[in-house]
């Protein structure tokens, strides 16, 4: 089970790191913490969490809009399969 706070500390990583970084290892991560979650409504809702407690965090700000970008497309998937 992938906690919020783990999550967050590869995003902090990411952030933080001297080389470009790839989206791959945070779109893991996010998975991992939503697969964590029962239930639709239960990975909308930690989803949310997530991006608002993304938005906190510093670092580098080109890596910071594309996690705060792929954690949108996570968003569009949930919704797609509420429809």
């Amino acid at each position: 089970m992938t906690t919020l706070d783990q999550t967050l500390q590869v995003f902090r990583a990411l952030l933080e790191a001297e080389e470009p970084a790839g989206i791959a290892e945070a779109d893991q991560a996010v998975w991992a913490y939503l697969s964590s979650q029962q239930g639709l409504k239960a990975q909308v809702g930690a989803l949310a969490v997530l991006r608002q407690r993304t938005t906190d965090l510093s670092g580098d700000t080109a890596v910071l809009l594309r996690l705060l970008d792929n954690l949108d497309l996570h968003r569009e998937r949930l919704s797609e399969k509420s429809v």
